[in-house]
């Protein structure tokens, strides 16, 4: 830095404050500067830098690696700090749910507060954790912001999908296409994905005259074929509609339907969640697209934002973001005429 002042003419602290884009010099300086900084390899020292500020320029996500639209939503976190000159570490939480995962989980919060993070992303893999489980974290005044799973017993900031619009709209989309009876496949109340998507429907249901024949309970979101094909053979000619709250549900009651000769979408109409891409070539799911990308940018703006405000960020409100799900009509079961108005 002394030899990019020398050589331009202007002092040191001129020197850094176009190189943290913090100056208000004149635009030909700047240029100045920045050429020979160039030039001569200038590269900024991280470690000196973040003991200078206070702040290590690193944010840490947390994820299960077998979530399902996690490798979207890491694509926006990572473009909104890349576009900040922030560093994102992950850390993958091996599992979805349960015990283990938890535990795990635990571990690798501890380890994060070791290595002085800027703040945290996290999805959690146990909704009901105690207020204690993030004790250290709120204590240090580190930004937490939860992403697509909220937790029940602690309150911070969180991004996600308003899955009850969601499963309210599935119900009028089946209403419309002139469903009498249908099948509701979720994965019950443990994820609260599950438990609000499947609450939407129910609630539109009722809302729109329509039936339900079963509800269906898979006990995870992927290996649940024999199951379907049990309970949807106990009622072969009682359904004209299905809403799975995740797509590998839906392909596999697709497959159950296939199986007893049902007819998609003459018969049955058939709607997933999650626009996954985990389509059959001889079917185009109808689903729900949560728009990953944006989810994973806006938990990014909002940590950063938490960030910059410092400790006194850990009084504030928690906020709360929910983008809308868009339907994406396949085959599988036509967006349908709008004989009602659009769910709010």
């Amino acid at each position: 830095m002394k030899q990019i002042a020398e050589e331009a003419g202007v002092s040191m602290m001129t020197v850094s404050r176009v190189l943290r884009n913090e100056s208000n010099v004149s635009a030909k300086t700047e240029e100045r500067i920045r050429e020979i900084a160039n030039r001569l390899g200038y590269k900024s020292n991280r470690l000196v830098r973040g003991m200078q500020s206070g702040r290590s320029g690193i944010v840490s996500v947390v994820m299960p690696a077998g979530h399902a639209i996690a490798p979207t939503m890491l694509e926006g976190i990572y473009d909104f700090f890349h576009e900040k000159d922030m560093i994102m570490a992950l850390d993958l939480v091996h599992g979805n749910l349960g015990e283990k995962a938890f535990v795990e989980q635990g571990k690798i919060i501890n380890r994060l507060l070791e290595s002085r993070v800027d703040g945290i992303l996290l999805l959690p893999v146990n909704e009901e954790a105690s207020p204690l489980y993030f004790k250290e974290v709120v204590d240090r005044k580190i930004p937490l912001v939860l992403i697509d799973r909220n937790t029940t017993h602690f309150s911070t900031d969180f991004v996600g999908t308003d899955d009850l619009a969601g499963g309210r709209e599935a119900a009028r989309i089946l209403a419309q296409n002139g469903c009498k009876n249908v099948v509701l496949i979720s994965t019950g109340e443990f994820v609260s994905t599950s438990r609000l998507r499947a609450k939407g429907f129910l609630d539109g249901l009722s809302e729109f005259g329509v039936g339900l024949t079963t509800h269906v309970i898979a006990p995870n979101f992927t290996h649940n074929a024999e199951l379907i094909d049990h309970e949807l053979k106990k009622y072969r000619d009682q359904f004209d509609g299905i809403f799975a709250i995740a797509d590998r549900l839906a392909i596999s009651a697709w497959h159950s339907c296939q199986n007893l000769n049902l007819s998609i979408p003459d018969q049955v109409k058939v709607i997933g969640f999650g626009a996954l891409n985990l389509r059959d070539p001889r079917v185009a799911l109808s689903t729900f697209d949560q728009e990953p990308y944006l989810i994973g940018r806006d938990a990014a703006q909002l940590l950063y934002e938490r960030i910059e405000k410092g400790p006194s960020a850990s009084r504030s409100k928690p906020k709360s973001l929910f983008h809308r799900p868009k339907f994406v009509a396949g085959t599988s079961c036509p967006l349908g005429e709008k004989k009602w108005t659009e769910s709010v």
